[in-house]
């Protein structure tokens, strides 16, 4: 029996939907959209399995936009491919190479989506990647700037591990919270999750990483990320950027993750290939082993912390009106400045690469953040290096 009338509710002036009593109502509003930009550099041999794997997602809105950094391979007739059967993939050809951080701009400038996965184009994404970063996303009690998932390791086209983190034993750890990290979304909100149902599991797969806590490499490469476009919108404008070249994971993934947090997500959901032609990786992980040159000229882990307290020192307005309070702004920039090793002054005139610009943008600083806040943040840089030393101190004494 009808308990009541027909429901008429008009959207605008030629949006309705009708609602019946005891029936479900269909949702107005879709999934976030996300783009999967994919940046190319005479990887064609590789390039065709990465974007069949962002077409053969689970999760039904992603745009794929593809960025070709000059290549002289095959990649051209490749990408002529993928035209004709993906008609809605998005190329971008480059004149010139310029680097991966600058493909990346360029390729984000071009998209649209709430959330940006940037693939490597020798890397492969598993088909429910998409779908579980957007659930862990919408179930999120903390609306941090990324999710990071765990990848398989490939050499050439042969599965090697399971894992790309079995070198960080502080990835395993578990927090006190992580079990009410999540309120899943599909329970919560069934009528706007019309995909399958997450498995239960999901809930303890996850691992907060809390801001400021930047300290050890926690993050998976830059294809094992899913970032928060607002969250990007802070770091990805800066005009040095470019300049880098490489590693946008490390400047990107530690600068979001030191002001919003971050989450792990203890799935594989990505293949990281390895085929003699990488960059960076030498070879797959061992236990207590780099599998890269550490300092060598690939590791720019150095430079892409220096940037990161130069672009939020000439930000700093902007950082100062989107942060909580002032003291968040110097303990992010001293977290970064205090990760081993330290960043050291490059003239030797401070104790460190962050005493330096407090020194040198006192004045610009002082106009946004006032003088005496200045001058005790710059009397704190004179022991930055105990500070950082009793910070590692601390996390060798064994634990309680």
């Amino acid at each position: 029996m009808r308990l009541m009338d027909d429901l008429t509710i008009k959207i605008g002036n030629d949006l309705k939907h009708k609602i019946w009593a005891g029936a479900e109502k269909a949702s107005t509003f879709d999934l976030p959209m996300v783009s999967v930009i994919v940046v190319n550099y005479n990887y064609g041999r590789f390039l065709r399995q990465a974007v069949d794997s962002i077409f053969a997602q689970n999760y039904p809105n992603i745009e794929c936009i593809i960025v070709d950094n000059a290549s002289t391979d095959e990649s051209a007739e490749v990408l002529l491919e993928i035209a004709a059967d993906y008609p809605s993939a998005v190329v971008l050809r480059r004149a010139r190479n310029e680097g991966q951080c600058a493909a990346c701009v360029d390729g984000f400038a071009a998209s649209s989506g709430e959330y940006i996965v940037f693939l490597d184009a020798d890397d492969v994404l598993v088909s429910a990647f998409v779908e579980t970063h957007v659930f862990v996303h919408l179930s999120l009690r903390l609306p941090v700037g990324l999710t990071s998932s765990d990848m398989m390791q490939a050499l050439n086209s042969r599965i090697v591990l399971s894992t790309i983190r079995g070198d960080n034993a502080q990835a395993l750890e578990k927090t006190k919270n992580t079990a009410d990290l999540l309120r899943n979304f599909d329970s919560i909100c069934p009528e706007f999750w019309p995909l399958q149902k997450m498995d239960a599991s999901i809930k303890a797969q996850v691992r907060l990483i809390e801001p400021m806590n930047v300290a050890s490499w926690v993050w998976s490469p830059t294809s094992g990320n899913c970032f928060r476009r607002d969250a990007l919108d802070l770091f990805i404008g800066d005009p040095a950027l470019p300049g880098l070249r490489y590693a946008i994971d490390t400047y990107l993934i530690r600068g979001i993750s030191v002001l919003t947090g971050s989450v792990l997500i203890d799935r594989p959901l990505s293949i990281y290939r390895m085929h003699g032609g990488n960059g960076f990786t030498k070879h797959p992980h061992l236990h207590g082993v780099l599998n890269y040159d550490r300092f060598g000229p690939n590791d720019l882990d150095l430079r892409s912390r220096e940037m990161i307290i130069d672009h939020c020192v000439a930000n700093a307005r902007m950082f100062n009106s989107r942060l909580h309070e002032a003291s968040c702004f110097i303990r992010a920039l001293e977290a970064i400045n205090d990760i081993w090793p330290p960043l050291r002054s490059r003239n030797n005139a401070a104790k460190s690469y962050l005493a330096e610009r407090l020194e040198t943008e006192a004045d610009a600083l002082a106009d946004v953040f006032g003088r005496k806040l200045v001058a005790y943040w710059r009397a704190r840089q004179r022991h930055s290096i105990i500070r950082a030393l009793k910070a590692w101190g601390a996390r060798l004494l064994p634990r309680k």
